[in-house]
């Protein structure tokens, strides 16, 4: 896969065309997950939902705020390193992981203020579960 050719600002292509070259590879029997694409895929995706999360987050939630960003930066940094660093980036999704199930439990018992729908704070949490399945599975 080539993030390049798809429009960074189009989130939903991107995961698309992923799943999809994904999907093509099972159908011919093709199990194994190759790393560097898992590792490219997976730190995009999660740096974007640490930034947006961010930004969803009201204002007064400062250090959830900066906590966010600051798991952003890591992921960008991550995103542009070899697949040597696959123990990194499983810390990190791990990290990010336990953020997100902090925060989907926060919103839901609305213990933190933003303006997420807790639909949409199970989503990210799911996604980070299966960044996490998939990294660690890559050969």
């Amino acid at each position: 896969m080539n993030l390049a050719r798809v429009d960074s600002e189009d989130p939903t292509a991107r995961e698309s065309e992923y799943f999809a070259a994904r999907l093509v590879r099972l159908s011919k029997g093709e199990t194994s997950v190759d790393p560097a694409k898992a590792a490219e895929f997976w730190t995009f995706i999660m740096g974007e939902h640490a930034g947006f999360i961010a930004h969803l987050l009201d204002p007064a939630e400062r250090e959830l705020v900066a906590k966010a960003m600051k798991t952003s930066d890591a992921f960008r940094q991550l995103h542009g390193q070899k697949p040597a660093a696959k123990d990194r980036t499983i810390e990190a999704v791990d990290d990010i992981l336990d953020f997100k199930v902090a925060a989907e439990k926060g919103i839901e018992t609305g213990k933190i203020k933003s303006i997420i729908d807790p639909a949409l704070a199970d989503h990210v949490r799911r996604e980070a579960l299966k960044a996490a399945d998939e990294l660690r599975r890559a050969v």
